[in-house]
């Protein structure tokens, strides 16, 4: 599973999707701004495990729009 990532002027989203040992899918995002470190991330993820890879990519690219939306100035 591939990351995906996603930028504004001001904020990278890197959205990546991980099948937990259930064998279910979540979706998280890493959040940082332009220019800062690549280990200053801020990781947030889906409020939710997902039974499909898709749906949970799907989710995680709605809340790496939300995100971006809150930090863009």
């Amino acid at each position: 599973m591939e990351d995906e990532v996603y930028a504004t002027h001001t904020h990278v989203a890197r959205v990546r999707v991980m099948q937990t040992v259930t064998g279910s899918y979540r979706g998280f995002v890493h959040l940082r701004r332009v220019g800062a470190e690549p280990e200053s991330n801020d990781p947030h993820e889906t409020e939710q495990e997902f039974a499909r890879e898709d749906q949970a990519r799907d989710a995680a690219r709605a809340l790496a729009s939300k995100l971006l939306k809150e930090h863009e100035f």
